[in-house]
Formats: C-alpha cells, structure tokens, sequence
C-alpha cells in the first residue's frame, strides 16, 4: 500500500472505528488533500528499567495500544494539531518561531525555552524545534496533524513518546529527511529532552524497532540490537495501577534526582579508582567480567558516601562540572543516596545481561525472578499475605558491602549466590504503594513467574509475567483484589504483541 494517498482513499481501505473516526475529523478540517497515516505501539519494557542512558541493555515488547496520526503539508510554516479526544485543546505554532537559531547549541536552547506544563502541544513542539536545530539550512514544511491515542496517558506506556515518534516520522516524511533509524531514534530521545526530563531513547527505539511476538533486546552507546521469541506458553498482563505519573515539575525533580546521583556516583568511583579509569567509560561498564572482581565491584560502591548534599559533593569533585545536574531538579532534602542509586543501576545492568540466556533457554522461572528483583530496587513499601503494609527497608551500608564481600568468598555455594551483583536490588525507589500492592498480591500465585513495573515509575503500571493458561484467572484477582477494592475501572489487560511504527 501507498504511504501517501487522499483521505477518502484510506476511508475506503482503511478498517475500525476510531481510525476511521479520525480520518473524517481530518476530512472535515482540512479537506481531501494528500496525507500520511502512521501507527505508533505503546510499549512495554519486560527489564532493564532506568538504565538504558547509563549503557544497559532493555528489554522491550511493542503492544496493541497505539497512537494514530495522520499528516498532510501545508504551503506555510505553520505546524496545527488537533487531537480527536477532546481534552487536548487544538493548537498551532510558526516553526521560524520555534528554532532555536542557527549556531545554537539543542541543550542551551533547552535550557531557557519556556515549557508550559503539561500542554500536550510540547511533545509536538519537542521533534520539530529539534529538527530544525539539526537541520537549519533546510526549511521544515508546515504540517496539518491529526491525532487519536489508545495509550493510556500516564500509564508508563509512553504515551508522550508515541507522540513524539509519531510527529519526528511525519516530520521527515514531509518534508523529504532521509535519516537511518537508529540516528532518528538517537534524535528523538534528545528531542524530548525539550520537556524538562533527561531521559534516553530505549522507549522511541522500541517503537520504531519492535517485531510482533519478539523481545528487542537492545543497548546503547553503541547501538546493539538483537530480537528474542517471547515464550509462547505465556502472556503479560498490564494492570494500570491508576496513579497517573505525571510529568510534573516534582515527578521531573525527583527523575532528574535520580539521573544526577548516577553521574556524581559514577564520577567518584572513577576519581577513587584512577588505575581503573580507562575501563570505566559508562556505569555497565562497572561489572565482574570488565574488572576481574565481583568484590572490586562492592569495594568501588563501598568508596562512596551513602549520601552527600551538594556542598559535600562540590568538595569531592571540585573539578567537575555538575551545574547542569544540579539545575534540573530541586536539591533532595536528605541529600543525594548515591549508594543505593548506584547498586540498582549497576545491577540492574548485569540483570538484563543474563536474563537474554535465559529467555534462549526457556528458562522462564529464572527470568521471572529478575523481574522481581528489579522492582525489588523501585519498591517503597511491602505488603504481607494478609495486606499489612510497611515500609520498606534498604540500605547500602557498610555491614551489608561487608557481608557480601564475606560471601563472596564462602565455601556456601547458597551464600555466594545469593551474594552475586545481579541479585542486589539497590535503591532507586520510583514505585508507589499501589504498585507495590498489586506485585506482591500477585506473587503469591504459582503461574505468575514474575512482575515488576513498567516506565519511568511513580505510578503507572505493573507487568505481570504469566503462563498463558492462567492469565484470565490472574486478571480476575486483580480486578477483585484491587479494582473494585478501591471502586476503581477495571482496566488490566492482556498484551498483544505488534509490529513497531508503520506508515499505512
């Protein structure tokens, strides 16, 4: 099929209600002209949760709820998009407007460009102004877009990723950029940088390389990519926990928080490991088989503080530059707990090294538990078999380092592996107490081999790894257990895979 063609052609071709819904509305506002029609997949990461900019490898599955777009040109410069759910007021923007200017630096720009919060409009704005920062001798066309999204919003799913996905392709479709995938998914993470948050492009990857029934095992820095079969005997349930994570400034504060202590940690363990620095480029690269030592690895995390407010950090690092860490979030009121954010990141990135064997070698249970683990390193709180809550309890202290050093070298073969890197939680602590409820709730079923959540975290949802004969059955418990518990919509659901974004 054309990926161009007049809108009253796609009506003709072009199946199911809400897609056909949007077209007319596109119809309606801008005439029979020709346009593009795009699909964007939520996606789900399965592991590998806040490590994909510190190197680590991601897991992800691209699922069937999408964000639909189609995109006609304009003879301006004007970018107007409407969106068909009515929440999202219609807007529009000059792209001269927008450009940063030729010479200026994306991150400079960004640091001064006034976002207004929580207008959808930004994530619009995010792919263009970059485009046209990277591109400045090349005059972007103006763009009619017209939007519909199946990706709940705040879900962890990534909906405001789909967004800019769907805008950056429609972009280049337009107005003739011709840019291999895998520099345009680079390009769209540092796009949405635009919005106040400083995440990586694993999410925009997923969903510009996701196969239908494959895992997309993927890494950065440089880009590797290799697809995994998802076990055949089992299903992912989603259960949207109905905490929306908001991109608020608090929720960016806290996301920024979490970014800036990987780098001031990161950066110390290379100061007080100078013999070891050529081999320490990014945080995967803190790992057994890269230095030798297991134990190196607990000695280097051993050498930080378990936390440091800025001016203790400014006294150890006077050398460095961390004021563009620093002013992106709020200064955290206990410090800075880089022990804690430091062990997850370091073994969450050894956790999704290992668990690629074991999805080749159907070792299902195995993978499961590294889920678990995971989320273990986001919990905030632990309910117990008869849901008594309290709080959770980790710390990176020098008696639990010592221990695990001790371990090491035991003669218990139990002790040693229980004491490896890829079985320490750490602390990074983004999940909420609904989040935590509904693992826990689940963990107690035998078919469920793991759960975790999924996102950026502070809300949204929990994956739940099942075999596939006892999804239905998981799905009612929670609908009962924590839906009509708290007179909630029963919104869990069971994932379909599909493939990543396509113009129709």
């Amino acid at each position: 099929m054309r990926t161009k063609m007049k809108v009253s052609q796609y009506l003709k071709k072009i199946s199911g209600k809400k897609v056909n819904e949007l077209l007319r509305a596109y119809l309606e506002k801008f005439g029979d002209g020709q346009a593009h029609l795009l699909r964007v997949p939520a996606r789900i990461n399965l592991l590998g949760t806040h490590i994909e900019h510190r190197g680590g490898y991601v897991n992800y599955l691209t699922i069937d709820k999408e964000m639909w777009c189609i995109a006609g040109e304009r003879e301006d410069q004007k970018i107007v998009a409407y969106n068909l759910e009515g929440k999202y007021s219609p807007e529009e923007f000059e792209i001269r407007k927008e450009f940063p200017g030729k010479g200026v630096e994306w991150l400079d720009f960004i640091r001064k460009v006034k976002v207004v919060p929580g207008n959808w409009m930004n994530y619009i704005k995010a792919p263009i102004s970059y485009l046209q920062n990277k591109f400045p001798d090349t005059l972007l066309k103006g763009m009619n877009l017209y939007f519909y999204g199946e990706i709940p919003v705040g879900a962890g799913l990534s909906s405001s990723s789909a967004l800019v996905v769907a805008t950056m392709l429609s972009a280049c479709k337009i107005s003739g950029l011709d840019i291999e995938q895998e520099k345009l998914v680079e390009m769209c993470g540092e796009a949405e940088w635009y919005v106040g948050t400083r995440g990586g492009s694993g999410d925009h990857a997923a969903m510009i390389f996701g196969r239908k029934n494959q895992i997309a095992h993927m890494r950065f820095f440089p880009f590797k990519l290799e697809y995994l079969p998802f076990p055949e005997d089992y299903q992912v349930i989603c259960c949207n926990s109905l905490i929306e994570a908001k991109k608020s400034e608090q929720a960016k504060s806290i996301f920024n928080e979490r970014i800036a202590s990987y780098e001031i940690g990161f950066r110390l363990i290379r100061k007080n490991f100078p013999e070891t620095q050529d081999k320490l480029v990014y945080l995967r690269d803190i790992n057994p088989e890269n230095l030798g030592s297991e134990k190196l690895v607990y000695e280097m995390i051993s050498s930080l503080p378990e936390s440091a407010r800025r001016n203790e950090i400014l006294k150890l690092l006077p050398e460095e530059k961390l004021e563009t860490f620093f002013e992106t979030h709020n200064e955290p009121e206990n410090g800075y707990y880089l022990r804690n954010v430091i062990m997850y990141g370091i073994s969450e990135c050894e956790r999704t090294k290992k668990c690629a064997n074991f999805l080749k070698k159907k070792k299902i249970e195995k993978f499961g538990e590294l889920m678990y683990i995971s989320h273990d390193g986001d919990r905030v709180v632990k309910f117990s078999p008869d849901g008594k809550m309290k709080k959770w309890q980790y710390r990176v202290d020098d008696k639990y380092l010592f221990e695990l050093i001790e371990d090491l070298e035991s003669s218990d073969s139990g002790k040693r592996q229980r004491a490896r890197i890829y079985n320490q939680p750490g602390a990074y602590g983004c999940s909420t107490p609904e989040l935590d409820f509904i693992v826990d709730l689940v963990k107690q079923i035998p078919k469920v081999k793991g759960a975790k959540l999924t996102g950026a975290g502070l809300g949204g949802c929990i994956l739940i790894l099942v075999e596939k004969e006892s999804a239905e059955e998981v799905v009612e418990i929670v609908n009962e257990k924590y839906y009509r518990a708290r007179d909630l919509p029963e919104v869990a659901f069971i994932c379909n895979s599909v493939e990543g974004a396509k113009f129709v």
